[in-house]
């Protein structure tokens, strides 16, 4: 059995700034990616409305797809702070998105 990765919601959304990420409230809180000042049209985001204080592998995976990572611990890496703006903006130009 696969162990399952899991993460609080505010830590998500009170770490992404610092990484790099306008916040947007709309019907969810967006985070749009910018780079040199500029939005990139990488963000992801979390639900106003959601009961989940924590989340699991299913949303973490969709945030993974969205913020263009390879791997669930690179989300979780960048929403704890081991991984900074910069080394996510690293993998993105080793991508070709930036």
């Amino acid at each position: 059995m696969k162990n399952s990765m899991q993460i609080e919601k505010r830590v998500i959304e009170a770490n992404l700034p610092s990484k790099g990420f306008a916040k947007e409230d709309t019907h969810h809180r967006y985070f749009h990616h910018e780079y040199q000042g500029k939005r990139t049209g990488i963000y992801t985001y979390t639900s106003h409305g959601s009961k989940s204080k924590t989340y699991g592998d299913a949303l973490l995976k969709m945030m993974k797809k969205q913020l263009k990572l390879d791997a669930i611990s690179q989300a979780i890496d960048l929403f704890n702070c081991p991984m900074t703006g910069d080394g996510y903006n690293q993998i993105l130009k080793e991508k070709g998105l930036i």
